[in-house]
């Protein structure tokens, strides 16, 4: 096992004109506590992941990125080898290079985005959900692809102990099956609730017994293409962002893991990351970070 097995990221702060470039043997969301909490970090903070990159040896792939950026190295702030005078999309850019052979799990990202109809609905996922405004929040919710649940899925999204979304792979006599978990007001919404019943849907009020309460699931059987479909319907939204949300600020409170952080498919996330900035996204300004 190669014990250098971890992230690298880039950091930024409304506070700081810099970036920070670093690496880290575990979670970023453990990493970036510990900047804002220590000086000469703390000060120049609050820092936020701008991105990252889970890697098979970060201390190789972090000492790359402070070489190519060596003449940008900020030298005026004591107590720092990790400040650049350079912009994030620089550094991104960086990332998006780096050999297939770093990347862990790079086969099974390649393998979402072959498939069209896939991806597009995990596009559409992200941008409804806004989960991406909870990047630094990764670890406490987690998101992995094809993992080995029942018969099979394309995905899973969970926050905290619970599923909120999954997409099981289709069989030679069924349609995949999706599920949303979401607020119970979804079922105020005409739109959504006649979708439903004319895909033969349902709703699983309460479906896990340590919700939050005023919860349903949305269960239906379709294409991917209906799956993307259910997500822009009116009032899909509003209902989850409004459980969603509310169980994010939840765990942040807590300062807590979700029992399937070491499922979470860091790389996936980067890549969704990245094409919904390259096709735009019209998710909520982000939630300030509770101090």
């Amino acid at each position: 096992m190669n014990h250098s097995e971890g992230h690298v990221y880039v950091l930024a702060s409304p506070h700081c004109e810099y970036i920070k470039i670093g690496g880290t043997d575990h979670a970023p969301l453990k990493r970036v506590r510990e900047i804002n909490t220590c000086e000469p970090y703390r000060s120049l903070g609050p820092w936020t992941i701008q991105d990252f990159r889970q890697v098979i040896d970060w201390r190789s792939v972090e000492c790359s990125l402070h070489y190519a950026f060596r003449s940008q190295r900020v030298t005026s702030i004591e107590g720092q080898r990790e400040l650049f005078d350079v912009p994030v999309a620089i550094a991104s850019e960086y990332l998006n290079q780096l050999d297939a052979s770093v990347i862990i799990k790079k086969p099974v990202i390649d393998r979402m985005f072959q498939d069209q109809g896939l991806s597009q609905l995990l596009e559409q996922l992200f941008r409804t959900t806004a989960i991406l405004n909870w990047i630094d929040l990764q670890g406490a919710w987690t998101f992995s692809l094809f993992p080995s649940t029942g018969k099979g899925r394309y995905y899973t999204l969970s926050i905290g102990r619970h599923e909120v979304a999954f997409t099981t792979l289709p069989t030679k006599t069924q349609l995949p099956i999706h599920m949303i978990y979401m607020d119970k007001l979804v079922q105020d919404y005409e739109e959504p609730v006649a979708w439903l019943k004319a895909m033969g849907g349902s709703f699983s009020d309460e479906h896990y017994e340590s919700s939050m309460g005023h919860s349903t699931g949305v269960f239906f059987s379709g294409s991917l293409e209906d799956g993307r479909t259910f997500l822009q319907l009116n009032g899909v939204r509003r209902a989850i962002l409004a459980y969603w949300n509310d169980a994010l600020v939840q765990l942040q409170e807590k300062n807590s893991l979700s029992l399937f952080a070491r499922f979470h498919h860091w790389n996936a996330v980067a890549e969704l990351r990245n094409r919904v900035l390259l096709t735009g996204s019209d998710v909520p300004n982000p939630i300030p970070p509770i101090p």
